[in-house]
């Protein structure tokens, strides 16, 4: 079983680092946030292995996505082929089309009832180097249109490139592959509840009992604390289990979690 949990948790970090290192973006300025039902089972172990700066472990791990869902706002995206190289494009042109984009965007977010103040649209051109087929979304303002040229998009392509690949084509052209506008609709979202860190380090009130449970090829005396007791404040020290209706949480050996005054696990070196 050990095994078993070792290799899936291999495959998780090599997932991970596609989604962080490959992109150019260091995980050790970046917390890991743990959700889903089984995400704090593994999320220490992970934030270990992809050398996190924590693990952020939220209250209610298992309804984390539908918490996601009522809090973001709706959006939508409105794309358009259009394979011109940047410093051949007109730049008249390039703002048509994206105005025509934007009206696109505001016809779908009237008819969701998204109110005038409510309404917002971001502007992309997906661009890469001329005859490649890997694309990075460059982000740009509408006001940005109003200038002679689109060097603009050149210089945050290349800074985007740089940190994702460590180099860059100056000599190459650059091809505006695709240019999209998201139009979103914002919500007021949920608030969070949030209490004072008045309660202490100590924990002990919110262990429920001892087991053995197996770490690093070993069974260890394990506390077990339910997660409901838990105050902010708290500091919860490895190796320990949490419970709690939707998840069950792991702190190894090495690590402490300390309850924010939001209800948050937020787990670290000791």
């Amino acid at each position: 079983a050990e095994a078993i949990i070792e290799i899936v948790n291999e495959n998780m970090h090599a997932a991970l680092r596609v989604v962080s290192v490959e992109r150019g973006h260091d995980p050790r300025n970046f917390g890991l946030v743990a959700f889903g039902g089984a995400g704090p089972m593994h999320a220490n172990a992970l934030g270990r292995l992809i050398h996190s700066r924590s693990v952020i472990v939220p209250p209610t791990p298992g309804v984390m996505s539908a918490f996601g869902f009522l809090s973001s706002d709706i959006q939508n995206e409105f794309p358009e082929t259009y394979l011109r190289v940047a410093e051949e494009t007109q730049i008249q042109e390039l703002r048509a089309t994206i105005e025509g984009l934007i009206a696109q965007a505001d016809e779908w977010l009237e008819g969701e009832g998204v109110s005038e103040d409510d309404k917002r649209f971001d502007l992309y051109a997906d661009c890469r180097y001329y005859l490649q087929n890997i694309q990075i979304p460059c982000r740009f303002e509408l006001e940005e249109l109003e200038e002679q040229s689109s060097d603009f998009l050149r210089g945050r392509f290349e800074e985007a490139h740089r940190q994702r690949y460590n180099f860059d084509l100056p000599d190459s052209p650059l091809e505006i592959a695709t240019v999209r506008v998201v139009g979103r609709g914002t919500i007021k979202g949920v608030s969070l509840l949030e209490s004072e860190d008045g309660a202490g380090e100590d924990a002990s009130d919110a262990v429920t009992r001892t087991e053995q449970v197996y770490f690093d090829g070993g069974w260890v005396e394990t506390l077990i604390y339910e997660r409901r007791k838990l105050r902010p404040g708290n500091a919860v020290a490895g190796p320990a289990v949490v419970v709690q209706d939707d998840t069950t949480t792991v702190i190894e050996s090495g690590y402490a979690g300390a309850v924010d005054r939001f209800g948050n696990i937020l787990i670290e070196e000791a």
